[in-house]
């Protein structure tokens, strides 16, 4: 961590002579990324970076104005909801998938059927969507048992129609690989370095994202933290994307005057994930002694204060105040290493045991995570996946990870179901931890027409999550992202990058 810092330090001094004829052209946006990614198809890939790069090249019916703060007609030009709590959209006429497809309900229907195919990472979060009726062909009912507020914060945020024909023709491991929407970006390239390219798309309709301001968007993975930041400084990137930039490194990157940080409030909550139900084969986290030892083990205070620098706020449960159903009455657990030290002894573990720790970012935090289990005994060997959350996702979904620091943005849902579901659930490959009563409670959530109900539900599931300490949630955090003080851009609420509204200032 200091070596890292030292090393920013000089490279902060060295680049405060940097000549700005060598940022990129005015008609290029070169945007960092931190972890690497498999697929950008949402039915393959549960990574932040394919849901927001989809947000670039692909559309969805409706669409979150991020300056309203609203939901508003996208590929549908208008919709309504039925008394049988059916959606039905009319389409926009016209519109064309980047290969000349034309958008039309029966595309609807077949994005429907791939999102919630049996083997489809998104299954979890169409669950309750049913019957999709073609009712001409540009207008389709989708029939739901969700609140209609819920169903259409799913359909706007994760629900992006993909061209039949092509789809078809290639799979989804290939349409990952090369993928065709409708979007204000088309996808050109994705090369073995890591580096993806997408051009405007000349005949896009425009409303309501409009065209993108920047003609040309390279994408480049790059998981070391100072070499991002070098990128950055030397004019090789425009801007680090949120989450690709921790805390520490902020107060250098706003002293140097080409570069400006701009942050945002989040939905995502990062936690500490303990396997109550065995699957790795590790027990110990089975006994609830153990994992609310883990809880009382953590100085939630210290990781946001001194280590995140302020940049997040200490959160006990698993969804947080941005949530619909957001419960803050809950058990919550103090810093006690003493108390914690006890339970471990009731427990059958006097000298604390060995367990390894899974990490896919934010190594400073991960090692004061370690830190203060080992000061109670539990000795956590952290085992680095190098930025691959695909990778680490992939194992968590296996049940191979005893213990693992993880985080979740809710798919840019506002609604607590959208990280309840797929992690408490008990059919959900994620779940490493639930009750029947915690499973039933969330069931039912997703039948009730009645937001008063839904909210009792989702809140009572979230005291019961907490007396059985199934997560140690940690804090929720801020979207922070540094670019050349020459490009607008701006990190949004949801945690979608929306490039196509990056400009470069006039005086640039």
């Amino acid at each position: 961590m200091t070596r890292i810092l030292f090393f920013l330090a000089l490279i902060l001094t060295l680049s405060f002579g940097h000549n700005p004829s060598a940022w990129s052209g005015n008609e290029t946006l070169v945007v960092g990324m931190q972890l690497h990614f498999d697929s950008l198809c949402q039915t393959r890939s549960t990574s932040r970076q394919t849901l927001l790069l989809s947000h670039n090249w692909s559309d969805t019916l409706i669409y979150r104005d991020p300056d309203k703060q609203e939901l508003v007609p996208c590929l549908a030009e208008s919709y309504r909801i039925g008394e049988d709590g059916a959606l039905e959209f009319t389409l926009r006429k016209g519109v064309r998938f980047h290969n000349g497809e034309p958008l039309t309900a029966e595309a609807v229907r077949f994005s429907m059927e791939v999102f919630r195919a049996p083997k489809a990472r998104s299954r979890n979060l169409f669950r309750a969507f049913g019957d999709v009726r073609v009712v001409d062909e540009q207008t389709v009912r989708i029939h739901t048992t969700l609140h209609p507020r819920v169903a259409l914060e799913i359909l706007a945020n994760v629900f992006f129609i993909y061209p039949p024909g092509y789809y078809q023709k290639v799979g989804g491991e290939a349409f990952g690989k090369h993928p065709i929407g409708t979007g204000p970006y088309r996808f050109v390239s994705w090369d073995e370095e890591g580096h993806l390219r997408f051009e405007a798309h000349s005949d896009y309709f425009g409303s309501p994202k409009g065209k993108p301001r920047i003609p040309h968007l390279i994408i480049r993975i790059i998981p070391e933290q100072i070499i991002r930041i070098e990128m950055l400084l030397n004019g090789e990137l425009d801007l680090i994307r949120s989450g690709s930039i921790a805390p520490e490194q902020i107060q250098y990157l706003e002293r140097h005057p080409d570069i400006t940080v701009r942050r945002a409030n989040i939905l995502r909550n990062f936690f500490l994930l303990m396997d109550a139900r065995g699957r790795s084969g590790t027990d110990f986290f089975k006994q609830r002694k153990v994992r609310r030892a883990v809880n009382l083990a953590i100085n939630r205070q210290h990781l946001v204060t001194d280590v995140l620098c302020g940049y997040a706020k200490v959160n006990h449960g698993v969804a947080t105040p941005q949530h619909f159903g957001y419960e803050p009455d809950i058990r919550t657990y103090a810093y006690d290493p003493e108390r914690a030290q006890t339970l471990l002894t009731e427990a059958g573990y006097p000298d604390g045991f060995n367990v390894d720790l899974y990490v896919h970012r934010d190594e400073s935090v991960a090692e004061a995570l370690a830190q203060d289990l080992r000061a109670v005994g539990i000795r956590a060997e952290i085992r680095w996946m190098e930025g691959r959350v695909d990778r680490l996702i992939e194992k968590i979904r296996n049940g191979e990870t005893p213990f693992a620091f993880f985080t979740w943005g809710s798919y840019s849902i506002f609604d607590a179901s959208a990280i309840l579901h797929p992690w408490f659930l008990q059919d959900e490959p994620l779940c490493h931890g639930t009750t029947p009563e915690i499973d039933r409670l969330l069931r039912r959530s997703d039948r009730s027409g009645s937001e008063k109900e839904r909210k009792r539900l989702l809140s009572r599931a979230q005291q019961l999550i907490a007396e059985e300490a199934f997560w140690a949630p940690l804090y929720y955090g801020n979207s922070v992202a540094a670019m050349r003080s020459a490009l607008d851009f701006r990190p949004s609420y949801d945690e979608v990058d929306r490039y196509f509204l990056a400009t470069w200032n006039e005086s640039r």
